[in-house]
């Protein structure tokens, strides 16, 4: 997809899981990968909508999707689940539990 501005980094470099959920109900599962071994945990909140995801990264959504790379990060995502590849090819998925 298209960007419809390039990120700038001083606007990304501070941006962790918290940064894509929202405090409220609901669950989610926190699940990262580094090399062989996983780490999943569950959290509070719900993932923010993929509209302001899309706006907060610097990228367009399309048909309620975002698949982009922003500063070297695979971004997929669809209601209710993102998923971030990193250049080391360590992975974070956050989703409904």
């Amino acid at each position: 997809m298209p960007c419809i501005k390039p990120a700038q980094p001083e606007n990304v470099k501070g941006i962790n899981e918290e940064t894509f959920i929202r405090e409220g109900k609901g669950k989610l599962k926190v699940m990262v990968e580094s090399g062989d071994e996983t780490m999943e945990t569950t959290m509070n909140g719900s993932l923010k909508s993929v509209e302001e995801i899309a706006e907060m990264l610097g990228v367009e959504a399309r048909d309620g999707k975002i698949e982009a790379v922003v500063d070297g990060v695979k971004v997929r995502m669809e209601r209710g689940k993102l998923e971030l590849e990193f250049e080391s090819g360590d992975r974070m998925k956050i989703e409904k539990a």
